[in-house]
């Protein structure tokens, strides 16, 4: 029976290989959208939004602000001049996301690590960090349970020979490498599995990213803004840490280890084993809702009556910071260039004839928060059910060029007049990178960069905006970006710098990708498996 499974597997792996280049070599015969509707992207309407959008009056466009409000009804306004139909649950334009902020009283909270011998305390945001912090007050003994799995479907079982009831688990974040080419179920992991084995806290280690803890500490504030639990979460109230170099060095020192034992390890498998000694957590956190913050969605309806229950996905933020010190940060190009990008694509799809398919435009909202606007519609209420989305364009900062003969290290990173980044186009779907890659030869002809596309690129791009939270559910995404610069997170980050010519170009290839996806006579082929962030 085995021999005959992978035999079957292979040759449907053949079947999908064959079917992605026929597929593929027809995108070079596939019509591309009407001149028209092509024509409808223009440097003067790019610039006329952004202008707007990106104006001191809107005050940055922060999340929880009253001008965020106003950049929605405007954004609204538009997408139902062209014809769109709101999308929300209520039949308008505006899908309400509710965030909350929660403040963690740091005189209140620490960890003590007591090993019998040496007892240390160790500080939030300095020592460990907490991603949805929770109120706690949690001592016990200690347990490493490696990555703390518990697959047995996959003969895996890190718990397995423990007791960790009423103890504080110490997990690495990943899996072996044994397990690489493995789907996990989210109840096999992570909270879930400690839960299930009647923990009563974890404490995380993340080798991937210990290096990077001074910038992490920059972020880990006292107050968090974030999405409610889903009701149906177990472990809503389960206190979980994130180990930072101090603590990792003294659990490694508990466990008789070197610290590199723990710091870089990442893939290795590691025998679990109780840790000598107890740990008191402590944390005290108060929370309180905030106005409530809104996606604005808007459908096209597909003409097709057998395809149009399908669709495609154009997305960006149009969130951005806070006004600060009577400074405003006017997020030109984060995401103001990529918010008037699809609400170009947004006019441009209803011009001339319609796509076979629906079209799903959605501007996220608290993406500078965390990506809360996209993740709470996959995770929570989508307006379109996932199994409908084909496929999501999502645009993240496309209005920048490096000057020839800029030689800052701040601008290092940004693309040429003629280049852009594109991310993730070939993680799920190999036909939607070949359609990307033809139709970007049949149109404007920029130079596509894949550096940040590497899964092992430290800046992990692929994890850092919207279109992850589809990604993660299957459904195949493309990023595209322009990189980061000196005006990046600054209130400098302003219209008079943006290059409107290399946006229109980006747009109008953006917007015949996804005609042509939208268009196709079969759903796009997905041939791998989400990638999940680490």
């Amino acid at each position: 029976m085995k021999k005959i499974h992978l035999s079957r597997r292979g040759l449907a792996l053949v079947m999908l290989a064959a079917l992605s280049v026929v597929s593929v070599a027809s995108a070079g015969n596939m019509p591309l959208p009407s001149s028209e509707a092509t024509a409808s992207i223009t440097v003067r309407d790019l610039k006329k939004h952004l202008s707007f959008l990106a104006s001191d009056e809107l005050g940055g466009r922060y999340t929880l602000s009253s001008s965020s409000a106003v950049a929605a009804r405007y954004l609204a306004s538009q997408l139902e001049y062209y014809g769109y139909k709101g999308a929300a649950r209520d039949g308008s334009f505006f899908q309400k996301v509710p965030i909350g902020t929660r403040t963690v009283h740091t005189d209140q909270t620490g960890i003590t690590l007591n090993t019998g011998a040496d007892k240390k305390e160790f500080k939030y945001a300095e020592d460990f960090a907490s991603q949805s912090p929770v109120g706690a007050n949690v001592s016990g003994g200690l347990v490493f349970v490696g990555y703390g799995i518990s697959s047995p479907a996959n003969k895996h079982d890190d718990y397995s020979g423990l007791d960790v009831k009423g103890k504080v688990v110490v997990l690495l974040l990943g899996v072996p490498e044994s397990l690489q080419d493995v789907k996990l179920e989210e109840h096999e992991q992570g909270e879930k599995a400690a839960i299930a084995h009647g923990a009563a806290g974890m404490i995380i280690i993340a080798p991937r990213f210990l290096h990077q803890w001074e910038q992490i500490k920059r972020f880990i504030g006292r107050e968090r803004a974030g999405l409610p639990p889903p009701s149906s979460t177990a472990g809503k109230d389960f206190p979980t840490f994130m180990a930072g170099p101090p603590l990792v060095k003294a659990l490694a020192e508990a466990m008789g280890k070197a610290e590199a034992y723990l710091a870089e390890s990442s893939g290795n498998l590691l025998k679990p084993a109780t840790i000598p000694g107890t740990v008191e957590l402590k944390m005290s956190v108060s929370a309180k809702d905030t106005p409530v913050a809104q996606n604005v969605v808007g459908i096209l309806e597909g003409a097709d009556p057998a395809l149009k229950d399908q669709y495609v996905v154009f997305s960006a933020h149009y969130d951005h910071l806070e006004t600060r010190n009577g400074q405003v940060f006017n997020g030109a190009d984060d995401d103001g260039s990529g918010t008037v990008a699809v609400l170009e694509i947004a006019e441009a799809l209803a011009t001339g004839p319609r796509s076979k398919r629906s079209v799903l435009i959605i501007f996220h909202t608290g993406e500078e928060m965390g990506l809360l606007g996209s993740q709470f519609n996959t995770d929570y209420e989508p307006v379109v059910p996932l199994e409908k989305l084909v496929a999501n364009f999502n645009i993240d900062m496309i209005g920048r060029s490096r000057p020839e003969g800029d030689t800052k290290p701040s601008n290092r990173e940004m693309t040429d007049k003629d280049s852009v980044y594109v991310i993730g186009a070939d993680k799920l779907s190999t036909e939607l990178h070949q359609i990307n890659e033809q139709t970007n030869k049949d149109t404007v002809r920029l130079r596509f960069d894949y550096t940040y596309n590497d899964e092992n690129h430290p800046a992990r791009f692929y994890y850092r905006s919207d279109h992850y939270h589809y990604a993660k559910h299957g459904i195949p995404i493309i990023f595209y970006f322009t990189g980061v610069h000196e005006d990046y997170h600054r209130p400098t980050d302003d219209v008079e710098k943006i290059d409107f010519e290399k946006i229109e170009r980006i747009t109008r290839m953006v917007f015949a990708t996804g005609w042509r996806v939208a268009n196709l006579d079969h759903r796009l082929v997905v041939d791998k498996k989400p990638a999940v962030r680490q």
